[in-house]
């Protein structure tokens, strides 16, 4: 959002709230789910003129690490919200299935290519570099896992994932401006949170 422009359209924010919640907006009656949608916008506005700066402004006076990154192979099955709990218990035995496979010492290719619904079984499931965030609940188990270890069955929201670890990177110092984007993005949050922390009256 360009700098001095506020989030005022109504519509604006009940579509973002609603991809924020799965396509659907809170059971509230519509006086009051304007009231919140006006406070969020509030918030929302008072963040991108004064917490945004400020965080960045911290970023960019040092140099410092990266987030650690590691390099991921996948298999993923898939559900939809929408679908019964036996689908998706359905596909969480068949993601544990393929881990057990994989602990059992099965290629991993191959794992993939018959068991794998995710867009990169056909090359092994390899899914790149990720950056990890020490927010995110998966990312804070894969950051404690060593090179080579086969991950638990994580549920996400729209089914299930089992990572192994092919190698793990630890950054080394440097200006943030040259930092890769994703890992600009995991930082800025870091210290969004630590900023609002810091500003909770609690």
């Amino acid at each position: 959002m360009p700098r001095g422009k506020t989030v005022s359209d109504d519509n604006l924010l009940e579509t973002i709230l609603a991809k924020s919640m799965g396509g659907i907006l809170p059971p509230l009656p519509r006086t009051e789910l304007e009231a919140a949608l006006k406070a969020r916008a509030r918030e929302f506005n008072e963040a991108a003129h004064d917490t945004f700066p400020k965080a960045l402004e911290l970023l960019e006076k040092q140099e410092s690490k990266p987030p650690v990154s590691v390099e991921l192979r996948g298999v993923f099955r898939f559900a939809h919200r929408f679908d019964s709990i036996e689908r998706w218990q359905e596909q969480e035995n068949l993601c544990t299935e393929a881990r057990e496979r994989l602990l059992a010492g099965v290629n991993f290719d191959v794992v993939a290519a018959t068991m794998s619904q995710g867009a990169t079984k056909e090359l092994g499931g390899k899914l790149g570099l990720r950056f990890l965030d020490p927010l995110d609940p998966v990312d804070k188990v894969l950051g404690q896992l060593p090179t080579g270890a086969v991950s638990p069955v994580f549920e996400v929201d729209n089914g299930f994932w089992c990572y192994r670890i092919d190698k793990k990177n630890i950054g080394k110092n440097m200006p943030f401006a040259a930092m890769p984007w994703r890992a600009k993005r995991i930082l800025l949050r870091k210290i969004l949170y630590e900023i609002m922390d810091e500003n909770d009256p609690r």
